[in-house]
């Protein structure tokens, strides 16, 4: 039995979120979390906030618990939060398998033309969703400050300013120049800067010609800890009194300032793996690896078995058509190498 989460699941929830695994994982390094409240969030404003909840219980399979969240301006949504986690029971794998089928069919019917993931590269997860049709298409670092005190918090030589509306052209640019094309393809266009909620705060870093950027920084305060993220020009360059300086770093240290004002905690940063000159520069200020993670994707459409009368509410006035298209060199896909369970699988 699969189904959306309604007030009879509330026990099996409560028991279910102490033994699952959190897939949004800025979210849960910088906010407490409580997946029964946002499941009761989702239910009583209609999906319009919180995280659509689906429940499963199987005689076979056992039961468990899957969460989405909706992106702001797209059809597309992300599998936050799984229960039980995978560990050692092979009977797991097959219960994350239909709640993902189940996730995709009850998303699609709202709307939503895909459905992605974050996932750790070591274990098995990965392998379970491209059995489920999840389709791996980048790479991404998390790294870790887990003492910003130690002076590496130093403002650096640049002063970005806050971000206005009026910049969206120019951030659109340069996330384009950051972005490879399949990535782009994948997530339907160009995906904004992390950090959409209102606590983060955005900045940007104009370049010489006043309308282009060089850069764009996110800080997003928390209670457990920081997040930082950094979108930086490929061709960017910092020269100050005559002399050529990491901006990379530069930028980093500016936003580690800011955000120490407001409390001291663990600093949390992500990286995609075509994002260069980001990751020396975290690693010369003492910010350590913290996670590998796999992003995937899922094309939800061929899920939709009847005409969507309407989207989800949170979409309403901002759904995504047609993803527009870009054209740049053709680029090699991303592959990574099978596993024993997707061996299995096969066999």
């Amino acid at each position: 039995m699969f189904g959306p989460f309604h007030p009879g699941d509330s026990f099996r929830l409560y028991r279910l979120q102490r033994k699952g695994v959190s897939l949004d994982l800025r979210r849960s390094l910088t906010q407490t979390q409580s997946p029964l409240r946002e499941a009761w969030v989702a239910l009583l404003t209609q999906q319009a906030m919180g995280q659509p909840t689906y429940v499963l219980y199987d005689l076979q399979q056992g039961e468990g618990v899957i969460q989405v969240r909706y992106r702001a301006h797209q059809a597309a949504a992300d599998v936050t939060f799984l229960a039980p986690a995978l560990g050692a029971d092979p009977n797991r794998a097959g219960a994350w398998s239909q709640l993902l089928d189940g996730a995709c069919v009850e998303t699609a019917s709202r709307g939503i033309q895909r459905l992605f993931a974050s996932l750790p590269d070591a274990g098995d997860e990965v392998d379970v969703f491209q059995q489920a049709g999840f389709t791996l298409y980048a790479g991404e670092d998390v790294y870790c400050l887990a003492n910003p005190e130690s002076g590496s918090a130093v403002p650096g030589g640049v002063r970005p300013r806050p971000q206005r509306p009026e910049d969206w052209p120019a951030i659109q640019k340069l996330l384009v120049a950051i972005t490879p094309q399949r990535v782009r393809q994948a997530e339907g266009g160009i995906a904004g800067a992390a950090g959409r909620d209102a606590r983060c705060q955005r900045f940007v870093l104009p370049g010489a010609n006043g309308e282009d950027l060089l850069a764009t920084l996110t800080l997003c305060p928390g209670g457990p800890g920081h997040w930082l993220r950094l979108h930086l020009h490929p061709e960017a360059r910092h020269v100050m009194d005559g002399v050529t300086m990491d901006l990379a770093e530069s930028l980093i240290r500016w936003g580690l300032s800011k955000l120490v004002e407001q409390a001291v905690k663990p600093i949390y940063c992500n990286v995609r793996q075509y994002e260069g000159g980001i990751r020396p520069a975290l690693e010369a200020i003492g910010f350590e690896p913290f996670s590998a993670r796999s992003l995937v994707v899922k094309h939800t459409l061929a899920w939709s078995k009847v005409a969507v009368p309407e989207l989800a509410p949170a979409l309403k006035s901002s759904a995504e058509l047609a993803p527009p298209a870009y054209h740049v060199e053709r680029e090699p896909e991303l592959q990574r190498p099978s596993s024993r369970l997707a061996a299995g699988h096969d066999a």
